[in-house]
């Protein structure tokens, strides 16, 4: 872990000087008197957060716990491509596996004793444990899938059911709680349709839903994410395919979402699903399940963070790497911890260590294998003091019509008597940020900034606990280009806010509406209650060779025109053809109605093709707290 010195001038600069050419823009982010709960959550929740992948050696158990940090999802059992390969035939039944096969002690043993050991020393078991499913006996019918998979579906869900047996007893009834029957499917389009897939999740879940007390999740798809809405969401049906035949049979949603690093000579960008693709996506997924049911469905990333590296080799030692990967997971992790109400979990891809025999490697671990701390583990300790203790704060970009190049969040402790503002940069730039603390409820001075930044050589760098004075610059902090800060101030419990608004999402009643000239239409349907505010966002999607904009909404005939667009990584990638972007505006509650709202997106230009791929409405109800509750 390296080191720098922070310069200080009229206002923070994080991680090194700047010159006024730098300055990319100006921006507000108001931090309101208001705890903000979503889904009735308030709390920072460390075993929802901070888990990572794999089963940790047993030599870097202490190292990563010492990190606040433990394993979130496993493939396995472990050995299981030997022991279904090995598996006989129920001689009572043609066809199936014979049940009795992982009833012997000896094989039992060999089952887990790795996935036991982390239990026993993690914080909280939430572990995802993914199946395999693509290794069978040679007694097994696999004509039709290359050799991957039973023709059978039920023999394959037989297998996993039985494979849970395995580790319930092996576990003496610990099992994972969480259980993904195939990891990527989509993935594997040459021997697996979506017809086989879905089948194989309603079977695995009717299965185990019978014998244990689990969640099944899936279908656990990849690249999908970041391209349901190419060709006119040819993706996207496929999914929805999935969602008619499992709703009401999974329990979660599971998905993974990534950003991949692009290097050319000496410059680079970031392309990928973070942050506006990943939030239409989910917005498409929790409306189009409100669509079916009428309830959301939660969510589950068993997997995040930086994937392909173009234009270098990805397994090769390289600062930019390192950077990237520390860099994608923080975005990511900002935006899920701002879609609390949907998603149930994440977990990021960072190991405790993945170089082995034939894998020489380092660029996704924490240690190396004997032990010594990489650079990737900067990410732990920069969310290293969330561990408990601390509540979500209300936080709100500018709504200045522009596309935002800075994350907010906020948290605060009663019990630890601090603030702490989070800021990451999507901005190649430095840039000005204006704290504004809503009405004056706190009036901060002195506190403590820690931050992870690139250098000119490409290094990730972190800082902690450097001297900030909001006093001095008037609120004013500055970002260098890419930065993830958090800023921490003390704050008596008795100035903290005495009010939660508890965020609710509700959805329109379609889906995919096609663009037909300049306005769109759709109706949310709202409950009678009391609103205390609200915002929309709209999802768009159209061919990058159309010139278009969202200018402005209609709700209930009420013209509402401050938004802001979420970031589009996306952009930078010279392979897409689409945009699919996110726009979010503030709405008065003062123009809800109960039963339908009639909205209307209207457009800078008349088109022909391009969708509203959703319209989520997220309206906030104050709440008087109860601080020792939080």
């Amino acid at each position: 872990m390296k080191w720098t010195q922070v310069f200080f001038a009229l206002s923070l600069v994080v991680g090194g000087a700047f010159s006024d050419d730098d300055v990319y823009s100006v921006t507000t982010v108001t931090i309101h008197p208001q705890w903000l709960a979503q889904g009735g959550n308030v709390s920072y929740d460390n075993n929802r957060w901070n888990k990572h992948f794999g089963l940790d050696q047993t030599n870097l158990i202490p190292n990563c716990r010492r990190l606040r940090t433990d394993s979130g999802r496993f493939p396995g059992p472990e050995n299981t491509g030997n022991l279904i390969k090995q598996w006989p035939e129920d001689p009572n039944r043609s066809g199936y596996p014979d049940p009795n096969y992982l009833k012997n002690v000896t094989r039992q043993q060999k089952l887990c004793p790795d996935y036991l050991e982390n239990i026993n020393t993690g914080f909280e078991n939430d572990m995802i444990l993914v199946a395999g499913a693509l290794e069978y006996p040679s007694w097994v019918d696999t004509s039709e899938h290359d050799g991957h998979f039973a023709n059978n579906v039920d023999v394959a869900a037989e297998f996993t059911m039985l494979l849970m047996q395995g580790v319930y007893d092996c576990t003496k009834g610990r099992i994972p709680p969480y259980l993904e029957p195939i990891n990527e499917p989509s993935d594997k389009w040459a021997i697996l349709n979506f017809t086989t897939i879905t089948t194989f999740h309603r079977l695995v879940a009717e299965k185990l839903h019978a014998r244990f007390n689990i969640k099944v999740a899936g279908p656990t798809i990849g690249s999908y994410t970041q391209f349901s809405d190419l060709s006119s969401f040819s993706y996207w049906e496929k999914v929805a395919y999935f969602m008619d035949g499992t709703l009401g049979y999974i329990d979660v949603f599971s998905f993974h979402s990534y950003n991949n690093l692009v290097v050319s000579g000496r410059s680079y960008n970031f392309t990928g699903a973070n942050e506006a693709r990943l939030v239409a996506f989910i917005d498409l997924v929790e409306n189009y399940a409100f669509q079916k049911t009428g309830k959301m469905i939660p969510l589950v990333i068993s997997e995040y963070g930086r994937d392909a590296v173009i234009g270098f080799d990805k397994y090769a030692p390289s600062p930019i790497i390192d950077f990237s990967t520390i860099y994608q997971s923080n975005g990511h992790k900002f935006t899920q911890l701002g879609l609390r109400e949907y998603i149930d979990r994440a977990v990021v891809f960072l190991l405790a260590s993945e170089e082995g025999p034939g894998r020489y490697t380092l660029n996704y671990s924490l240690f190396t294998p004997d032990g010594k701390p990489t650079r990737i583990v900067d990410f732990f300790e920069f969310w290293y003091k969330f561990a408990s203790g601390f509540s979500f704060i209300r936080t709100t970009s500018q709504y200045d019509g522009e596309e935002r190049t800075v994350s907010p969040l906020a948290m605060s402790s009663s019990s630890m008597n601090e603030t702490v503002i989070l800021l990451h940069s999507y901005s190649r730039r430095s840039q000005t940020v204006k704290l504004v603390f809503q009405d004056d409820w706190i009036i901060p001075t002195t506190g403590q900034a820690t931050c992870i930044t690139i250098k000119d050589d490409w290094f990730p760098v972190i800082t902690f606990n450097e001297t900030i004075d909001l006093q001095k610059t008037q609120g004013i902090v500055e970002l260098l280009p890419e930065a993830s800060c958090h800023f921490t101030f003390n704050t008596p419990s008795n100035q903290l806010p005495s009010v939660t608004l508890n965020e609710t999402t509700y959805y329109g009643t379609e889906t995919l509406i096609p663009i037909k000239g300049n306005v769109v239409s759709t109706v949310i349907s709202l409950p009678n209650g009391q609103y205390d505010s609200a915002r929309l966002r709209v999802s768009t999607s159209w061919l990058i060779n159309e010139t278009n904009s969202v200018s402005y909404l209609t709700f209930n005939d009420h013209r509402l025109d401050s938004f802001f667009k979420l970031f589009d990584s996306n952009k930078f990638n010279p392979a897409s053809s689409t945009y699919w972007d996110v726009w979010e505006f503030v709405v008065p509650s003062s123009v809800f109605v109960q039963g339908d709202n009639q909205i209307q997106v209207h457009f800078s230009n008349n088109m022909a093709t391009g969708f509203v791929s959703s319209v989520a409405l997220v309206t906030g109800k104050l709440l008087p707290s109860d601080l020792k509750s939080l």
